[in-house]
């Protein structure tokens, strides 16, 4: 009973904020596009120098933790991309499968769930988990959704170049080198930070709305395996190979069993990425894993 009250406790909020972009947005006249690009360029870069700049990691399980996150990513998005070459799938849908694959919601309800089923304790630890898989599928993604008009470095450098790439980095020197941020811009960050999460969520409550009912098809269903069955599994036996127990080892395991991050949506609608296939596949998977959460707490 406790697993399926800390599932419902998690989603029933993001279902709500959900609802209300797909009820509201369209009586007030909101458009998702611009919501999409406001996440984008302001809110996600803020998002990220917030939670970077003042992290304290756990250095003596980091490099472990970052190899195992990248072993679940890579295992999923091997099956995304056979399946793509497999069945002759167009650019487009392979990409979109492949981010959809790897990139899992590790920040709002990743780490909602890690505390909840592992305490406070574990938080840096999925904090880590949140990092690396984030910035490490947003530059994915990013060049994914550009190498269609760019040759393979010029997408590279375009998802590395990214907002919320440029933003981590700056983060990261932030924190090595103990700056101090002046207040204002603190404050300031922090303000726009708190407000990604239902921004996102809004927004695929628009996007939802837009495109109806999902048509279903092969790729919705090599997403759900391979980011809620794929990405676990091949994460927890690289995370116990490289030596990690306990909470670290159950961090890992969880956070790469979330399903597709919202922010799939926001990078697709932003370079034109299938955007209806990545809200399908959002939305299905999100609803597949309100089944495999409580699984996968089990199994940790």
């Amino acid at each position: 009973m406790a697993i399926f009250t800390v599932v419902l406790d998690v989603l029933a909020p993001v279902a709500v904020l959900v609802l209300l972009g797909a009820v509201a947005g369209p009586r007030l006249g909101v458009e998702a596009g611009s919501l999409s690009r406001l996440a984008y360029w302001i809110f996600g870069p803020a998002f990220v120098f917030a939670l970077l700049a003042d992290a304290d990691f756990e250095r003596s399980v980091v490099v472990r933790l970052i190899l195992a996150a990248f072993a679940g990513m890579v295992a999923a998005g091997l099956v995304a991309g056979l399946w793509a070459a497999l069945t002759g799938a167009s650019y487009e849908v392979g990409a979109a499968t492949v981010m959809t694959g790897v990139w899992g919601n590790v920040g709002n309800a990743g780490l909602a769930i890690v505390a909840f089923a592992l305490g406070d304790d574990a938080l840096p630890l999925a904090g880590v988990l949140m990092i690396t898989i984030n910035l490490t599928a947003l530059v994915l993604g990013v060049g994914l959704a550009t190498a269609r008009s760019s040759s393979i470095g010029t997408a590279i450098f375009r998802g590395l170049s990214a907002p919320m790439t440029v933003a981590g980095a700056a983060a990261l020197v932030v924190n090595l080198t103990n700056l101090d941020v002046p207040l204002l811009a603190d404050r300031s960050i922090g303000l726009m930070a708190n407000a990604l999460i239902p921004v996102m969520l809004f927004t695929l409550g628009l996007q939802l709305r837009a495109s109806g009912r999902p048509r279903f098809g092969g790729d919705l269903g090599v997403v759900v395996l391979a980011k809620l069955a794929v990405a676990p599994l091949a994460a927890g036996l690289v995370g116990a190979r490289l030596g990690l127990s306990g909470d670290a080892i159950r961090a890992v395991v969880i956070q790469s069993a979330m399903p597709p991050a919202v922010f799939c949506m926001v990078v697709a609608t932003e370079n034109d990425l299938v955007p209806d296939r990545v809200t399908a596949a959002v939305v299905v998977t999100t609803l597949a894993s309100i089944v495999t959460l409580p699984v996968v707490l089990l199994v940790v």
